[in-house]
């Protein structure tokens, strides 16, 4: 899954908050950053909340340890998964995360690395019956949605078809597994922690557990202001408080918040996640994890991976594109119609949009290695906070390709809900492809877009 600046945005409404959305470095795509990060203003006066003294009690991190030393030997563990998200539009959470899920999983016993897990299946339920069954066998998957009687199958791109749904896996579980090595990092990169203490005690789900309260802590650096000049170095807390089982060792509750002192209490990725019918080293065969699918449903096509999360767009890929009638950087009119029979790359983005700029080296790229040929290559800034950052922004960092001013109107006709989104317009004037976020394979799919537009 990409990264992106998740901000829902209606015609009324669209003037986008003051969150940079921060990528934790070292966290993979299945981590918490699948919640959009929302945002708290302190009321204008109130004082400075005193900032807590971190206390790391012995028996508490002994507890915290345990727990994940226990999850580190397991083969597998089968449970009921369910997280609710805090301070967060509901429409914004990724589909099947807002109810329970029954989750298998066979780890890797091969050192782990971005997916720590040889095989997996995740249920959406409804009234403890499935809705959605995903599973993964090692090579492929399945997706088989019970109200439709329908499925979907994928090789490599199983990932892909997973999207956002991967939030409803136990977090806590796959975090732990985790080989920082094997994905080119170390165990510095993930927040380190800096308090345990014990909260108390309590049962959940029939078990008796010690509750711990842990605070982690990571620097994020490499941040920009609006004008795009480095910023200090901020520090990120994450505060969980863990129910652990004292028969197994393992979790059985996780509440998590995350903070930024100091960033006028940006939060986000506040959760509660709770696990019941907890089995450690269940016994699993291939039919656990089989990726057959019933006879009588019908097979659909995999859906593109910007279908896949969040609120649906107004368009898709096949449709025809939207004209617009917006400005350059040189208060030169540019239009649809104008650049009719060229490949067109819109990338909807703002200066205060982390994951927007993170793209815009490899934008630039594409824009160079396509020159002389029929693509022409358009950012359009989008719900911008101050009237010519984009332009200043594009300048002082020596892009070169085109740039639109004031695209907020368009992204609304779009349907944009979260930026950078990417739409591919073929010189047919038909959209080829819409990317949300800017995705671990990079500019790939950009390009063999922009190469079968320009083949029609």
């Amino acid at each position: 899954m990409a990264l992106t600046c998740a901000l829902p945005v209606t015609a009324d409404d669209t003037a986008p908050g003051t969150a940079q959305d921060t990528p934790v470095r070292g966290v993979p795509m299945v981590t918490r950053k699948a919640i959009p990060l929302v945002t708290q203003t302190k009321a204008p006066g109130a004082a400075e909340a005193p900032k807590a003294v971190d206390v790391m009690d012995a028996k508490a991190k002994a507890i915290h340890d345990r727990g994940i030393e226990t999850v580190k030997k397991l083969k597998g563990i089968e449970m009921i998964a369910e997280m609710k998200v805090a301070s967060v539009d509901p429409s914004m959470l990724p589909p099947g995360l807002d109810g329970q899920s029954r989750v298998v999983i066979d780890f890797k016993n091969d050192g782990g690395g971005p997916a720590p897990f040889g095989r997996f299946v995740l249920e959406s339920l409804k009234d403890g019956k499935p809705q959605m069954r995903f599973a993964f066998d090692g090579k492929g998957a399945v997706m088989i949605d019970e109200a439709k009687k329908s499925y979907t199958v994928s090789g490599a791109q199983w990932f892909q078809m997973l999207g956002q749904r991967a939030a409803a896996l136990p977090q806590w579980y796959i975090e732990n597994r985790m080989d920082m090595a094997a994905m080119g990092g170390s165990p510095e990169d993930m927040p380190q922690m800096v308090a345990a203490t014990i909260v108390g005690e309590e049962t959940v789900d029939g078990t008796p557990c010690d509750v711990v309260k842990v605070v982690r802590s990571m620097k994020l650096e490499g941040m920009e202001d609006d004008d795009g000049k480095p910023l200090p170095a901020s520090e990120m807390r994450i505060t969980e408080t863990i129910a652990f089982a004292r028969t197994d060792g393992l979790p059985r509750r996780v509440a998590s918040a995350t903070e930024i002192p100091g960033e006028e209490a940006m939060s986000g990725m506040n959760t509660l996640a709770t696990f019941s019918r907890v089995k450690a080293d269940p016994t699993m065969d291939e039919k656990t994890f089989s990726t057959a699918a019933p006879a009588d449903y019908k097979k659909q096509e995999m859906a593109a991976e910007s279908e896949q999360r969040g609120p649906e767009m107004k368009v898709k890929a096949g449709d025809a594109a939207l004209d617009f009638k917006l400005m350059d950087l040189a208060g030169k009119e540019v239009t649809l119609a104008s650049l009719k029979g060229k490949v067109v790359l819109l990338d909807f983005w703002a200066t205060w949009c982390g994951p927007c700029k993170q793209a815009m080296p490899s934008i630039q790229k594409i824009s160079e290695d396509y020159k002389g040929k029929d693509v022409v290559i358009l950012g359009v800034n989008t719900w911008e906070k101050k009237e010519g950052a984009g332009k200043k922004y594009m300048t002082d960092k020596g892009f070169t390709y085109g740039c639109l001013l004031a695209g907020d109107d368009l992204a609304v006709a779009y349907g944009i809900s979260g930026i950078p989104t990417l739409i591919v317009i073929g010189k047919d004037g038909k959209i080829e492809k819409i990317e949300v976020g800017f995705g671990p394979e990079g500019d790939k799919g950009l390009r063999a877009a922009i190469e079968a537009g320009l083949a029609k």
